[in-house]
C-alpha cells in the first residue's frame, strides 16, 4: 500500500477499531481469568465479555498497543511508514510527515514496533548453509565505565576490535551454493534469511547458545577460523571452519559481510548514532524487512498480525 491507500483503508479510527477487532478474533479470544473462549463483544467500550466469568478483555489488551492512549490510527500510520519503506526512517521524520506534536510518543511507538519485529523472526530458525561472522557496530553509551566502574575519558577508549564504544553482534546467514551463476562480478551463492543477534561478548559458550537457538541442528555452519566457533561442530550437523585472509572474506563469506555493511550504512545513515541498549531493535528492524524482501504480501498486515498475537505481557 501507498499512503493514499492507507488513507482510504482507514479513514477514521472506527476502521481501524473494526480492523484490529478482525484480526484478534481470526486468532482466538481467550479469557485471561477462566481462559474461556466463549465472548461476546462491547462496542460501546471496546471490550470482549466473556460468557462464562463476565470478564473482560480490552481491545488492546495483550497487544503491542496496550497501556497506550494513543489513537490506533496513528498507530496504523508509523507501522505503514515503517514496513512499507525499505530503508529505516527515523522517529523524526515521522514526526515531520504526520504532523503529531511530541517526538517522545512516536520514538516509543517505534521501539515496541522494532520489539515486535524480532519477536516474530525469532520465532523462525536458519536452515541448510549458514555463514556465521561477527559485526561491530559503533554505539553511544557514555559515559563509559570499566570494570571497576570507573568513567573512561574519550581520549582513553580503545580502538578498533574490542573498542568500548563498539558492541558485538553475531550475524548468521542461509547462505546455499548457485552454480548457475557464471558472472565472475556477482556472488556464487543465493541468501536466504538472516538473524543478527547483539552480544555480551564473543565467547564460546555464549555463541553456542545463540546458535542453538537460531539455526536447526541439521545445518551445515560457515565461518573463519576464529576460536570461539570450535564447539559449533558438536551442535550442528557440520562445522567448515576456514581460514580467510581479510581481503578474501567477502568471496569466502561473501553474504554475510555484505548483510553486515549493508546495515551498518543504513543505520549510520538515517540515525546517525544508537544507545547500545537499543541497538537489538534496529537490529530487528534491518533484518525483518531484508527477511521479507521477495514477500508479494503486504507488511503492513503482517506486522498488525505480529503485534495483536504475539505475546506482550
Amino acid at each position: 500500500m501507498n499512503i493514499i491507500e492507507i488513507n482510504n483503508r482507514f479513514p477514521d479510527e472506527a476502521s481501524c477499531v473494526a480492523y484490529l477487532r478482525e484480526k484478534r478474533e481470526e486468532e482466538g479470544i481467550v479469557c485471561d481469568k477462566c481462559h474461556g473462549n466463549d465472548h461476546y463483544w462491547l462496542g460501546t467500550v471496546m471490550v470482549w465479555k466473556c460468557k462464562n466469568c463476565g470478564n473482560r478483555i480490552s481491545l488492546k489488551s495483550g497487544t503491542l498497543m496496550e497501556k497506550t492512549h494513543i489513537p490506533l490510527r496513528t498507530w496504523f500510520i508509523v507501522i505503514h511508514l515503517m514496513t512499507s519503506i525499505k530503508k529505516p526512517i527515523s522517529a523524526l521524520e515521522i514526526k515531520r510527515q504526520t504532523g503529531l506534536k511530541y517526538y517522545e510518543p512516536i520514538w516509543y511507538m517505534m521501539q515496541k514496533i522494532r520489539i515486535a519485529m524480532g519477536k516474530r523472526d525469532a520465532k523462525y530458525r536458519l536452515q541448510g548453509d549458514i555463514e556465521i561472522d561477527e559485526g561491530f557496530f559503533e554505539v553511544v553509551d557514555l559515559p563509559v565505565k570499566n570494570h571497576l566502574g570507573e568513567k573512561i575519558e574519550s581520549s582513553e577508549l580503545k580502538r578498533g576490535r574490542g573498542s568500548e564504544r563498539q558492541a558485538k553482534v553475531l550475524v548468521m546467514v542461509e547462505s546455499r551454493p548457485n552454480p548457475k551463476q557464471k558472472n565472475p562480478n556477482k556472488k556464487k551463492r543465493i541468501m536466504g534469511f538472516a538473524k543478527m543477534i547483539v552480544v555480551d561478548d564473543l565467547r564460546s559458550t555464549g555463541i553456542n547458545y545463540e546458535v542453538q537457538k537460531a539455526i536447526s541442528p541439521t545445518s551445515v555452519v560457515i565461518s573463519d577460523s576464529y576460536k570461539s566457533y570450535t564447539g559449533l561442530k558438536d551442535i550442528v550437523a557440520q562445522h567448515n571452519a576456514m581460514v580467510i585472509p581479510k581481503e578474501e572474506a567477502h568471496i569466502k563469506l561473501p553474504w554475510v559481510h555484505t548483510v553486515i555493511a549493508n546495515s551498518k550504512r543504513q543505520l549510520l545513515g538515517t540515525h546517525h548514532s544508537i544507545g547500545r541498549d537499543f541497538l537489538q531493535n534496529y537490529l530487528n528492524e534491518f533484518t525483518y524487512k531484508l527477511n521479507r524482501r521477495t514477500f508479494q504480501s503486504d507488511l503492513f498486515d503482517r506486522m498488525i498480525v505480529a503485534g495483536a498475537h504475539d505475546t506482550w505481557y
